[in-house]
Order: C-alpha cells, then sequence, then structure tokens
C-alpha cells in the first residue's frame, strides 16, 4: 500500500493503532476502536490487551537477540588480562540463568534504587534477565494480564535489556565517560538514533535547534544510557526522574524507547508507538507514569511539529 503519490508505504490503519493480533492461530484478528467490550477476539481478548500485548511480543523478540549478543560478548570477555574479574563474569553469566538469584544483586548495581526510583516501583527484578523472560512469557492470556501489568513488565525488560547492552563496555576496564554535565540541576535533552538509519537526521537536527535554548543536548549511544543516568544522580543528588528531561529514540526498536522511559526521561519515540487504539494503554504510558513518576510517554500527533512536542515535554 502506498500514498497517493505512490512514494511513501502507508501502514495499515488496525496495526498503526496497535489492534492487529496474531499471538494464535485462532487469528489474525484485528477490532475496530468503536468496538464495546462484547465485541472481543477469538480468544477473549479486548482492544486494551491486545495493543498492550502487541508491545510485550516487541520487547520479548527483542530481549531474545539482545540476549544472544550479549552472550557472545560474555564469551569474548577475557578474565586472565584482569579486565574482568572471574567473580564479575560469573554474576554476569547468571543473568542468562532462568533459575539463578545472582542476577537481581547484579542489576541493583547497575540500577541502585536511590537514582533509579520509578524503575524500583515498577518491581525491580530480584532474579536474573531470563528468568524475567520466561515470567513476562509466561503471563500470557488475556484473562490473566491486565493491560497495566502487562507495561510494567515490558519496561522493566527494556531497561534490563538496556542493561544488557552496557554491561560488557562497563566492565571492561574502560574509564567512566565524562558526560560534562552543568554544576546544577537543569533539563536534559538526549538524542538516540539507530547509526545505520540517515533518514531522520534531518527532523534531529531541527529538535537540537529549537531546544538549545532550553536544554542541555547530549547524542548518545543506547548503551550509554544507563551510565549517563547513574552520572546524573551522582553529579546532582536527584535522580533524573526529577529533571524533566527528555528522551528522543528514533529507533526501529522499542526496548530502545522504553528502557529509556523506565530509566527516568521522558520519552518522544520516532516512530511513534501503535497505542492509539486503547485509552488504558495510552492512559497509562502518558497519564498515569506522569502522575507517579512525573515523566511520561510523549505523544505526537501527525500534525503536530517534532520540535515544539518536545519543547512541550520541558514545560512544568
Amino acid at each position: 500500500m502506498a500514498d497517493r503519490e505512490g512514494n511513501h508505504p502507508v501502514g495499515c490503519g488496525y496495526g498503526l493503532l496497535g489492534l492487529c493480533c496474531d499471538s494464535c492461530l485462532g487469528g489474525p484478528c484485528r477490532r475496530s476502536p468503536f468496538d464495546d467490550d462484547t465485541d472481543a477476539a477469538f480468544c477473549g481478548a479486548d482492544g486494551d490487551w491486545i495493543v498492550a500485548n502487541n508491545l510485550m511480543e516487541k520487547v520479548l523478540r527483542e530481549s531474545l537477540r539482545a540476549i544472544a549478543v550479549f552472550r557472545d560478548a560474555l564469551e569474548r570477555i577475557a578474565v586472565p588480562d584482569n579486565r574482568v574479574s572471574a567473580p564479575r563474569l560469573e554474576q554476569m553469566k547468571s543473568l542468562l540463568s532462568p533459575f539463578s538469584r545472582d542476577g537481581g544483586g547484579l542489576l541493583e548495581m547497575l540500577y541502585p534504587e536511590r537514582a533509579f526510583p520509578s524503575l524500583h516501583a515498577l518491581g525491580f527484578p530480584r532474579g536474573s534477565w531470563m528468568a524475567e523472560l520466561l515470567d513476562a512469557a509466561a503471563a500470557h492470556p488475556p484473562s490473566r494480564r491486565e493491560p497495566e501489568a502487562i507495561l510494567a513488565d515490558a519496561l522493566r525488560l527494556s531497561a534490563i535489556a538496556l542493561a544488557a547492552e552496557a554491561l560488557p563496555r562497563e566492565t571492561a576496564g574502560s574509564p567512566e565517560e565524562d558526560f560534562a554535565l552543568p554544576d546544577n540541576p537543569a533539563p536534559l535533552l538526549i538524542i538516540v538514533a539507530d547509526e545505520k538509519d540517515t533518514t531522520q537526521e534531518s527532523p534531529l537536527t531541527a529538535v537540537e535547534a529549537a531546544c538549545a535554548q532550553t536544554a542541555r543536548i547530549y547524542r548518545l549511544p543506547a548503551d550509554a544510557l544507563p551510565a549517563f543516568t547513574r552520572t546524573v544522580f551522582t553529579k546532582w543528588g536527584i535522580p533524573l526522574s526529577m529533571t524533566r528531561s527528555t528522551a528522543v529514540v528514533a529507533s526501529s526498536s522499542v526496548t530502545r524507547g522504553l528502557g529509556a522511559l523506565a530509566l527516568g526521561f521522558s520519552l518522544v519515540s520516532i516512530p511513534g508507538y501503535p497505542i492509539g487504539g486503547s485509552t488504558r494503554v495510552e492512559g497509562y504510558l502518558t497519564g498515569q507514569l506522569e502522575n507517579a513518576f512525573g515523566h511520561a510517554y510523549l505523544r505526537v500527533t501527525p500534525r503536530e511539529d517534532l520540535s515544539e512536542a518536545v519543547l512541550r515535554s520541558f514545560r512544568p
């Protein structure tokens, strides 16, 4: 399908709202946003569950790919040259075991509660990454899961995926990066973009120009976000979630955007997430998180200027 000029593909209207579901062999199913609660899918799922579950399934798939990359990175880490101690390497490997409880200690080191209060309030995992992943995947039937619980799982898993990206570099003996934060707390704008995707460079440059007088701007790789957030707490003594800082994540990866949101950033994602088909999902990400923690997902409408939307995120 293409637009009227035939230049750009146009997504399925149901899919853009998050209302397509192919999670079982009874589908694929799709729901109209105008259906009432009695118009459930074949399995009994309503639109709220479908939208939340679609996000979760993307997080699960990306987490599996990230686990494979993390496992390969662990195999390349050298112990004899003392870049990583043998106990620390074993602790990192424990993240991949579904039966290990040691991974929670490593995640606590990466994400201390005082620096990441919103992440811990979501139900911070005490076990391994693999155990968290299996628990989230097993909690699949609609009758057992509220959309808000699915989204909390997705946020936690996304934060762990970011940690797994960062761990090999952070434990390889590299010096702590100097992010050159200002002396006093101030709003920060973080731009994260996929390296191979240059199509978003023009709007991202426009955002930087529009926000130059409002926020200190950093371009960072996604795997630098955990260390950056810890540095903010070390420098200012307050969690990043209290600074009204925003991350603009231009990425095909949903875990990078949701991970930034879980760490305490307000989030502008490019492209936007398919959540418009559920008032509960959209309300949780854009409203409930804002009320609970002071940061949230900022949904940008098709007619809204991206730079103005980002500027809006810095206003009380």
